[in-house]
């Protein structure tokens, strides 16, 4: 038993000094990422594509939003696709397209479906020297484009990774999505300060036309439905290493809408775990394995913890260095959260943020079990 409890006991704090060294070196990246303001860039040619499936009630706010862009109207296209809708969605595209000669309403094909084959299909269609993709039930700023143009003026990137927030949080469930959701992004923005990519968001992504052409798009990663972000930003970034980089703006925030119930927070989520973890790359491996492995093990406490109850010599060490570790990811966690929410303007949400670690170890040893096991729902369709 004393054997068994040591190494119970190493295992966690090797566990918990990893957390915290990853954690902080993320913390020190995103402080160190310059915010990017100020520059006034409106000569690249951009094509904005929209993959929209059953998005009648949102899609007009996107639209209107990117219409809306302090982006010269001769600069930019824009290519809306329809992936087989059975709601008004094509109708109301429609309408914008006839009304104004610089968006293209295109339809996928019966015998393609799916963001990766709509994007594919309006690359091939554009014009523009820089793809810029958001979803159908985002909006943005009207310096969205003009940020991602100067930047990429500034920069000469292959891919831009851009800021994502949730917006109109109203119930707590909602904000402490949104508290994970920050942490997420800062992630994913920091790692890309060292160099390497572990995540990033399609509702913000932009990249050239000419570096999407020449990893051949989304082959090799095209067996899942979902991917069309990170497995892309994974061959974009092996190909020209560096050239892959984060915007740090306000202006260039895409905002989207949490998931108003548990029913779709699940389904999300499953989408997210879809491409499998031997999809991932080295980097998203090892940080992934990392936090599955210190949240199992935080779960695992309180099964310790009543047996070593029933062996009095270790218990109130048990309890100390239980508390220790809790205290290492809570602290680091607080950290990176506070620089996040900073960015967002959100500190108010930090408020939550004991249930939410509560909640949130839980949580992905749970969709870390099921995630990549069966089909999901998504837009009326199950996929997997």
């Amino acid at each position: 038993m004393e054997l068994l409890f040591w190494i119970f006991v190493s295992i966690g704090l090797v566990l918990g000094v990893s957390y915290f060294m990853l954690i902080a070196s993320y913390c020190y990246a995103w402080n160190r990422t310059q915010s990017e303001k100020g520059k006034d860039e409106k000569s690249v040619f951009i094509t904005v594509i929209v993959v929209a499936r059953n998005e009648e009630k949102t899609i007009s706010t996107c639209l209107d939003s990117i219409l809306a862009q302090n982006y010269p109207i001769e600069k930019f296209e824009m290519i809306v696709v329809d992936d087989h809708s059975t709601d008004s969605t094509y109708k109301i595209i429609q309408q914008y397209s006839e009304k104004r000669s610089h968006i293209k309403c295109v339809s996928l094909p019966e015998n393609c479906e799916g963001k990766k084959q709509g994007i594919a299909m309006a690359v091939e269609l554009s014009n523009g020297e820089l793809i810029v993709t958001t979803d159908a039930d985002c909006k943005m700023g009207t310096n969205w484009l003009s940020s991602i143009a100067a930047f990429y003026k500034k920069t000469n990137a292959k891919m831009i990774v851009g800021p994502v927030s949730f917006f109109d949080e109203k119930t707590v469930f909602e904000k402490m999505q949104s508290l994970e959701f920050m942490a997420l992004l800062a992630c994913g923005g920091a790692s890309l300060f060292y160099k390497k990519a572990i995540m990033c968001n399609g509702a913000n992504l932009a990249y050239t036309k000419n570096a999407f052409m020449e990893v051949n798009g989304f082959d090799g990663a095209d067996k899942k439905a979902s991917g069309d972000d990170v497995l892309l930003m994974y061959k974009i970034n092996k190909h020209f290493p560096g050239k892959v980089v984060f915007l740090k703006n306000e202006e260039a925030i895409v905002y989207t809408k949490p998931m108003d119930s548990i029913k779709k927070f699940v389904q999300q989520r499953k989408r997210w775990a879809s491409k499998g973890y031997l999809a991932l790359n080295a980097e998203t491996k090892m940080v992934s394995l990392l936090v599955y492995l210190f949240s199992v093990y935080l779960v695992l406490i309180p099964v310790i913890g009543a047996i070593c109850l029933l062996n009095t010599p270790f218990y109130p060490l048990f309890i100390g260095i239980c508390l220790i570790l809790i205290g290492i990811k809570c602290i680091i966690d607080f950290l990176l959260l506070f620089l996040s929410a900073s960015f967002f303007g959100k500190k108010g949400f930090l408020m939550f943020f004991v249930p939410e670690q509560i909640i949130y170890v839980i949580y992905v040893v749970f969709f870390g079990l099921i995630g990549s096991l069966g089909k999901y729902e998504w837009k009326g369709r199950k996929l997997n």
